[in-house]
């Protein structure tokens, strides 16, 4: 709202120094500058909570960076069900060494052979398996990174628009407490007055430390918005974009809870709903690989196999006469007799990896299930703290404020109860926006718990 009447404010005087254009050089100057402002204004980056979770998820590096690994762990996932590279050797065999001849003895030969190892049992097919599943964590580790990433920006926007109201809500006071010590300053002038001069004193303090107040609230409001840019503005190598501001902006509520958030108390239906979160389907995964890996471990009971295929070409003999080439075939088997102790002891320490797994999925699910009660329980509190200050503790400040006014007025309070009166009205006020915005954030955190299907809307 600030921003559009000052865009308004800077065409009137544009257009005002446009027609005074001829008058002067100064009129020029100033409409040049006006100008310039527009810009300025402009680049503000308007953004409301929803708006800024997007920006954040649009351009966080960190889920590139994630894309990129899963592709590279896929194809790592193809190459591996792979058979080992054949391997050729080449050989002069069985040279008689007084005369290297290579037709003296019928043993000489040249050979060749190719030799090809199989893996053992389905060790190949495991092993690409068990990236595949790799690969299939990383959208999981996205989607909770998302999730994160929506609460960590919703805890931000929400404390920048914190000071923001806070500070709506001092200066509209402030216009009281002006109008306030202008009646002591004129009751002080008057020579019919009761006004006394530490009356004055006192509420010329009391615009002080207002004004101090707003001072610090402003203050933490730009620290506030300086941490959001952080997953909103450009990076500091845009040089054309990274001097823009954050400003916010709301349509009723930030957030908003749907019922399916708020379910029952029964820890079967809880756990079945939680059970979809992001960080129990990594645990999952995870399980899964070991499980894989407990499976590639026993293969190693099974022997490996290769094949190898010679060809030997012989010379003619002393005669002249042709040599018949000659040609073999070999097959290799492992026996793993020796190494039983060694794949004894792998088999048992994959088993106890997925046991490890299934133990630590049921602590993460025990632990987003006690922070859902927490969160459901803070926002059942801190709702009825908001009816409380809504029906009675505000209504009574102000006609607290009232009373101790209309005393003053008639001559029967003391100016300082008046002053007591109004900053305790404003605290009062304060104190409600907080905990309207330690409930949306509770609310934030509650998205993040159920981070699948229907979740906590955002405006």
């Amino acid at each position: 709202m600030a921003k559009n009447k000052f865009l308004a404010f800077c065409h009137v005087l544009q257009s005002v120094y446009c027609r005074q254009f001829l008058i002067g050089k100064t009129n020029r100057i100033a409409s040049v500058f006006l100008l310039s402002l527009l810009p300025l204004v402009a680049s503000a980056e308007v953004l409301s909570l929803q708006q800024a979770v997007e920006k954040a998820v649009s351009q966080d590096d960190w889920l590139i960076s994630s894309q990129q690994k899963e592709n590279a762990i896929r194809a790592l996932s193809q190459g591996m069900t792979a058979l080992p590279d054949p391997k050729i050797n080449v050989g002069l065999l069985n040279m008689p060494t007084e005369s290297f001849d290579f037709n003296q003895e019928a043993m000489t030969q040249f050979n060749v052979s190719v030799s090809q190892m199989f893996p053992a049992g389905d060790t190949l097919r495991l092993t690409g398996e068990k990236y595949a599943v790799q690969g299939d964590q990383m959208p999981l580790m996205r989607d909770n990174r998302r999730a994160m990433l929506a609460m960590e920006v919703s805890n931000l926007w929400l404390t920048a628009y914190s000071y923001e109201e806070s500070i709506k809500l001092v200066k509209q006071n402030r216009i009281l407490f002006e109008q306030l010590h202008e009646v002591v300053e004129s009751s002080y002038s008057s020579a019919y007055g009761r006004a006394k001069q530490q009356d004055l004193v006192r509420s010329e303090l009391e615009l002080i430390k207002l004004d101090h107040r707003l001072t610090q609230l402003s203050q933490a409001k730009e620290n506030a918005l300086k941490k959001l840019s952080q997953y909103i503005l450009p990076t500091m190598a845009d040089q054309n974009t990274a001097d823009q501001d954050i400003t916010l902006k709301t349509t009723g509520e930030p957030i908003m809870v749907t019922p399916s958030n708020i379910l029952s108390s029964n820890s079967l239906a809880l756990a079945a709903r939680l059970s979809l979160h992001p960080l129990v389907r990594i645990v999952d995964v995870q399980s899964n690989t070991a499980q894989i890996d407990k499976s590639i471990a026993e293969q190693k009971y099974k022997p490996e196999w290769g094949v190898t295929l010679g060809y030997g070409y012989r010379g003619d003999d002393l005669s002249g006469k042709d040599r018949a080439d000659l040609a073999s075939i070999a097959v290799s088997v492992s026996v793993p007799i020796f190494s039983s102790s060694r794949q004894d002891a792998q088999v048992k320490a994959a088993s106890l990896q997925v046991e490890s797994f299934l133990s630590e999925k049921q602590l993460v699910l025990n632990e987003l299930m006690a922070k859902y009660r927490v969160l459901t329980s803070d926002i059942t509190l801190l709702d009825q703290r908001i009816r409380i200050y809504q029906t009675k503790l505000l209504p009574s400040y102000r006609e607290s404020a009232q009373a101790m006014l209309n005393a003053y007025t008639s001559n029967d309070g003391v100016f300082s109860d008046v002053v007591q009166a109004r900053i305790a009205t404003l605290n009062a006020h304060i104190e409600l926006l907080n905990i309207r915005i330690e409930r949306f954030k509770r609310l934030a955190e509650l998205n993040y718990v159920m981070a699948q299907d229907e979740e906590v809307k955002l405006k």
